[in-house]
């Protein structure tokens, strides 16, 4: 979608009916919006905003790189033909679907920008219609007047013609041939195939009191205006308020609002009508299980470390208690070691597998595969995955990896993989881990031995090919099961480890902006992990390679967390980032 949607921002420009010194003051656009406008997303354009990001460096040539944005033969620049004009606020919308079977990103998707200085606009529309490559139209359409570009004529790939040599006739000895003497007949050439034309989008634009509307064609705009007075608008709708009332809607850099029930229909019906834009197979959404949703939002925002990420999807009626995931209470994170490349914790495997496994199973092709992973499971291991693997853990968990050098990863990758799980039900794991040896026994006819090894006074069982252990998991306490790569591996986390996630720096910046309780967290250390990856590289001196590694180097972390409640799931992430280099 960014191919339309990029080339349609940057193109947003209009002629005013009535070009004026004074400078209206316009209707907030979510009062020029229908109700039930399925989607609407803002895309902050202050430059106030926009600069306070050029503190990192990543962000440091932002308003440079914008102008790239543009064609090269349109001779536009950012600063001098749009920022003298453009508001502070650009919105694009899908309008509601008069008909799902003619929905199309042409007649349901505009943009509408806001406009601080008409005489600037009226320069850079001059300008666009100075273009004598595409001819543009004027009409005026209910006292708003629409300039149009339509799409040029759409021509095929020039096919392979047939040659004078394809239809000379071949010598004939004494002999003739009568098959061989006739002439090869010509190609005659195969009609295009729509992937064969290349498509082209046209451009309407209208002007509106303190905006400007575009889309590739009139149809939405003429939807737009079509509206009739006292019509219910979407600042009016209860779940739309949801986010324009959220604390940081005003500062965020981006912002979107969803609603679920009428968006995704249309969107399958545009993906349906576009295959070539949206390539969505018919099984990819379950509507059924949409609608227990009313509004779903996102937005984009600054903090001093980098930049926020949150999503809110609000239930339809509040869940049930028993459905909602307790919290995690982090205890499990004080038994990871620092600096690890990365850390993935919550509450209750079970139940979340079970949540799993309800969603897979609305979807025959994923129900499919969920039961031919559990037949393979239970082919190998002689052991249930729902019955015999999952049932117990109910508790926190956590796992993570992390340098090391012992253990079954260390002779090339020099990594330790581990996984804590708490339970309230030890015998029922015990039961487990014991059919899982059995089975390990098994498989490896007596090449793998099963092992009992002591760990600074703690009882831990490894798995050993020889003298390489290979697994090892050892009961820290009488409710949570440590599983690692290794004897090796183990020791470096048995009693605790030396230095603990929780007093990390790198993580306490990437989530102590998070609220808490939450249901865990997924982090990942980008400085750490990037130096692992890059000591599998070949050292190169490719300027594309070290621009990559420079700008990736650039992200400190990356981590998210979760909230859930009976009438909200909030997820948020945040993208540490470096601070401009001096």
């Amino acid at each position: 979608m960014l191919s339309v949607v990029t080339p349609l921002i940057l193109s947003t420009v209009a002629v005013p009916s009535n070009t004026s010194n004074s400078q209206q003051i316009p209707t907030p656009i979510t009062r020029v919006l229908p109700a039930d406008t399925p989607l609407v997303g803002f895309i902050n354009t202050s430059s106030k905003d926009w600069q306070s990001l050029g503190q990192f460096e990543l962000f440091k040539k932002a308003f440079n790189a914008a102008g790239k944005f543009f064609p090269a033969e349109m001779g536009f620049n950012y600063e001098r033909d749009i920022k003298s004009w453009l508001g502070d606020r650009v919105t694009v919308a899908f309008l509601p679907a008069t008909s799902t079977k003619s929905a199309s990103v042409d007649t349901n998707f505009l943009i509408l920008a806001p406009v601080e200085d008409e005489k600037q606009l009226q320069m850079f529309v001059d300008k666009l219609r100075s273009d004598k490559r595409r001819k543009s139209t004027e009409r005026d359409y209910k006292g708003i007047k629409i300039l149009e570009w339509k799409p040029p004529q759409s021509t095929p790939t020039p096919q392979k013609q047939p040659t004078s040599s394809n239809l000379q006739l071949k010598a004939v000895d004494s002999k003739p041939k009568l098959p061989e003497a006739l002439p090869n007949p010509p190609k005659i050439p195969n009609p295009p195939k729509p992937s064969d034309i290349k498509r082209q989008q046209g451009l309407a634009i209208a002007f509106l009191p303190g905006y400007i509307a575009t889309a590739n064609t009139a149809k939405p705009l003429e939807q737009l205006i079509n509206i009739p007075r006292g019509t219910k608008t979407l600042a009016q709708n209860p779940h739309f308020q949801k986010t324009s009332q959220h604390p940081q809607f005003n500062q965020a850099l981006f912002a979107l609002y969803e609603d679920p029930n009428t968006f995704l229909p249309l969107a399958l019906a545009i993906a349906k009508e576009q295959k070539s834009l949206f390539p969505l197979p018919n099984t990819a959404f379950d509507l059924e299980q949409v609608k227990q949703y009313s509004a779903l939002n996102g937005l984009v925002w600054m903090q001093p470390k980098g930049l926020r990420l949150q999503i809110n999807a609000y239930r339809r009626t509040p869940q049930p208690k028993t459905n909602i995931l307790t919290p995690d209470s982090g205890q499990l994170l004080t038994r990871i070691p620092a600096p690890a490349y990365s850390t993935l914790s919550g509450r209750n495997i079970y139940q979340q597998w079970q949540m799993l496994v309800t969603a897979f199973n609305s979807n025959p092709q994923f129900k499919d595969g969920l039961a031919k992973f559990n037949t393979y499971v239970r082919s190998i291991t002689g052991l249930d995955v729902d019955k015999d693997i999952l049932s117990w853990m109910n508790g926190e968990y956590a796992f993570f990896t992390y340098p090391t050098k012992q253990g079954l990863l260390t002779s090339e990758l020099k990594i330790g993989i581990g996984l804590y799980v708490q339970t309230s039900d030890r015998p029922s794991a015990e039961t487990m881990l014991n059919k899982l040896n059995d089975s390990i026994k098994s498989i490896f006819s007596g090449a793998l031995a099963i092992t009992n090894r002591d760990i600074d006074n703690i009882s831990t069982t490894s798995w050993e090919f020889g003298t390489q252990s290979v697994f090892a998991y050892s009961w820290v306490d009488d409710k949570t099961l440590l599983v690692s790569t290794g004897l090796g591996a183990m020791r470096e986390l048995l009693p605790q480890p030396q230095r603990q996630l929780p007093k990390d720096y790198n993580f306490v910046t990437a989530t102590n902006s998070f609220s808490r309780p939450n249901q865990g967290y997924f982090y990942i250390n980008m400085g750490s992990s990037l130096s692992w990856i890059y000591s599998f590289l070949p050292h190169t001196s490719d300027p594309s390679i070290q621009t990559f590694k420079k700008v990736i180097g650039t992200v400190y972390s990356f981590s998210s967390t979760s909230n859930i409640s009976s009438k909200q799931e909030q997820y948020d992430g945040l993208i540490v980032l470096a601070p401009v280099r001096k």
